[in-house]
């Protein structure tokens, strides 16, 4: 399962397209996991049941750690070994001042998108998604090219609303 791992790597690496038009907010990224779950959890378990339909037709989940990091990268996929069918997410605890996330937000590569206001945060394309809070660096990508821009931020925004809460 190295290759999701890898392309999430590249996330410093590189710049992305600009999404045309807002993503929607998903409504099952609203539902909070059971009460069995510590609240800031990131282990992709709890990360998987709070995003819910966001990856039910991934049903096959791998827990990764990139080297140099104690923080797992989680991978959805349709197959044990369908590598093409991933959609990955990493979440970091990391602190960004707020005054640095609302500069961030004249500059290049930004998704403007009205619920990173809502999470004090700011939307980077950056090869992948990432989510820069004024807490955490959540970084989606998908291999999958039918997994549209729009569902890499509904579930960026999705973990974000999870944390806060």
């Amino acid at each position: 399962m190295g290759i999701p791992i890898i392309a999430l790597g590249l996330t410093v690496a590189g710049c992305g397209q600009a999404v045309d038009g807002v993503a929607q907010p998903a409504s099952v990224a609203t539902a909070k996991p059971s009460s069995a779950v510590v609240a800031e959890s990131t282990d992709c378990d709890h990360l998987t049941e709070v995003l819910g339909s966001l990856v039910s037709d991934r049903p096959y989940l791998t827990e990764g750690v990139l080297p140099g990091s104690a923080d797992p990268t989680c991978s959805w996929s349709k197959g044990q070994a369908n590598v093409l069918s991933t959609l990955t997410a990493s979440v970091k605890p990391q602190v960004t001042d707020p005054v640095v996330i609302v500069e961030m937000r004249n500059g290049t590569n930004v998704i403007p998108d009205p619920r990173a206001t809502a999470v004090n945060g700011v939307v980077l394309d950056v090869v992948a998604m990432a989510l820069l809070t004024p807490t955490h660096s959540i970084i989606v990508n998908a291999i999958d090219p039918s997994v549209s821009d729009e569902t890499k931020l509904d579930v960026a925004f999705a973990i974000a609303k999870y944390l806060q809460d």
